[in-house]
């Protein structure tokens, strides 16, 4: 009995120190990037799924000078998943509740910027959880593409994003094929949907990719255009297909954006706010933008192809212009994907 008692009175200790050994551990993980921080709140251990949940995490560039974090979020729920074993796998599944991803642009200096390619993040994700990953799922999330240096500061975003990634591995395996579905609200309203396959450890990357964006106000976006074009609209839509395939070092694709109802310059209410120059360089905009209308779907289109390497990427400028004109005055594009590069499998 003494025995019995004094083995319970260990697990019990074992127990509520735990959550505290394991939150020391991961802010040690997470502080091992000379480029980034990180840090966590409370852990909670569920003993009886295999699972630790955490708690406020927290991952900062290191040199202060980026007002936003890169990546946060409430809570990470690492887990086994306990039906893979009746198949003889044991593999796990990471859930990220309501995450929060900033990718920063800005001035030349690396100091303003953080996009997490300076950082092998598969080792610090092994690290924190050594099972083979079989799912990983994002709920409420939130990308943040931001120019801080630019006048206006440009923040395009998406929201609501969900993302369903399957079969990862934190190992390399021969024939490791992936599989990630994803879907988001652009700027607030729209709709994005992705689906692609791909090798987690091809270098360089091997993947086929799929994409939609359909229904986004063009207005959301005016700082952007304001920031990069130097002009703004009034009013307008837009959509793109995009299909991408990657291998052995190439890429192949294109990239097929629609514009409806587009207007750049209202005379009547923008001559007094603005100057004279920048009203002369919106009409030029939007007189373009008119002649490449096609005044039968009232769509402004093209189709604008993409290949080459990662190192020497080539954007077709005339294919994407011939295919605008195209659009305009012999056929209209048909706003969908074509499925003319070889797909997800």
């Amino acid at each position: 009995m003494i025995a019995i008692v004094a083995i319970a009175l260990v697990l019990l200790a074992v127990r509520i120190a735990m959550p505290f050994a394991i939150q020391r551990y991961v802010n040690r993980v997470l502080d091992r990037s000379e480029a980034y921080n990180g840090s966590i709140g409370n852990v909670d251990v569920a003993l009886w799924r295999g699972a630790y949940v955490i708690d406020d995490v927290k991952i900062e560039k290191r040199n202060g000078k980026v007002p936003v974090p890169f990546f946060s979020a409430p809570q990470v729920d690492l887990s086994v998943l306990w039906r893979q074993l009746f198949h003889g796998k044991f593999v796990g599944e990471v859930y990220f509740e309501s995450p929060d991803l900033n990718v920063v642009a800005g001035r030349s200096s690396g100091a303003v910027r953080q996009t997490g390619a300076d950082t092998d993040w598969r080792k610090t994700v092994e690290d924190l959880f050594p099972l083979r990953i079989d799912h990983v799922a994002v709920r409420d999330g939130h990308l943040h593409y931001r120019d801080l240096g630019s006048d206006p500061q440009v923040d395009v975003h998406l929201d609501q994003l969900m993302v369903d990634a399957y079969d990862l591995t934190n190992r390399p395996e021969k024939g490791q094929v992936a599989r990630a579905y994803a879907s988001a609200v652009p700027m607030g309203q729209g709709r994005l949907e992705l689906q692609s396959s791909f090798d987690p450890f091809a270098k360089p990357p091997s993947f086929d990719l799929d994409m939609s964006v359909r229904g986004v106000r063009l207005v959301l976006l005016n700082d952007f255009f304001r920031a990069y074009g130097h002009f703004d609209v009034q009013k307008g839509s837009f959509s793109v297909y995009s299909e991408l395939r990657a291998r052995n070092g190439r890429f192949d694709g294109y990239v097929k954006p629609f514009f409806s109802e587009v207007e750049v310059l209202d005379y009547a209410e923008e001559h007094k706010a603005q100057s004279f120059f920048a009203s002369v360089w919106e009409a030029i905009v939007g007189t373009g933008a008119q002649a490449l209308k096609n005044h039968s779907d009232e769509n402004q289109a093209t189709r604008i192809p993409i290949s080459g390497t990662v190192e020497s990427p080539r954007i077709g400028f005339w294919s994407a212009l011939g295919n605008a004109l195209r659009n305009a005055y012999i056929q209209s594009l048909v706003p969908q994907l074509e499925n003319s590069i070889p797909g997800p499998q």
